[in-house]
């Protein structure tokens, strides 16, 4: 097991490669909190990225569709009309989707800010952590946030969310990865019947 740190397009931004005892592959990034790729065997051992997504920090910061491998928040989804009523209070979010909805709480979004993180390689586990203050993107409560990735010995890639806000507010965050079981750089997956195992 094992976890090594790089750059990843300038010092500010990190690549974490994590591996367990079997060779898997996890690679994620503080920009966002996003999962880069994970390499797992086939029927064959070969191993090969299922996780769709770039190779470059330029290509996640100018991208703004598909959210690839990010982690979103406060809200995933979205929030119909782009207001919710808490508290017999009226929030307002960013209209960020053509029906006037709010799509994955709006504008300057989770998977485009810079995290804290911390390793842990007795886990074989990286942390990351984002204070997001009151009224950011609309939502009430100064909310602190921390997303772990844990990759196990059994072959499983664990994603655990914790968060605490000073204010009631809306939490519902996910992992908004897609996953090709043949391969990130194979023929359309419906093409292919390659059996993989996690």
């Amino acid at each position: 097991m094992s976890i090594e740190i790089s750059d990843f397009g300038n010092s500010e931004n990190k690549l974490f490669t994590i591996t367990n005892s079997n060779g898997l592959i996890a690679k994620l990034t503080n920009y966002g909190a996003i999962l880069i790729s994970l390499f797992v065997p086939d029927k064959s051992g070969k191993l090969d990225d299922v996780v769709l997504g770039f190779d470059s920090l330029e290509k996640y910061s100018t991208n703004d569709c598909c959210y690839f491998g990010s982690t979103v928040g406060r809200n995933s989804n979205r929030v119909k009309n782009a207001s919710f009523k808490l508290n017999d209070s009226i929030y307002n979010l960013d209209k960020n989707e053509r029906n006037k909805n709010n799509l994955h709480s709006g504008f300057n979004p989770y998977n485009k800010r810079i995290w804290d993180y911390k390793t842990n390689e007795e886990n074989n586990s990286v942390s990351f952590s984002l204070l997001s203050p009151d009224g950011d993107q609309g939502f009430p409560g100064e909310f602190k946030i921390t997303v772990t990735y844990t990759l196990t010995n059994d072959n499983s890639l664990k994603i655990e969310y914790d968060g605490i806000s000073n204010k009631d507010t809306v939490a519902n965050m996910t992992n908004h990865s897609y996953f090709n079981l043949a391969g990130h750089n194979s023929r359309n997956c419906d093409e292919t019947n390659a059996l993989y195992k996690l």
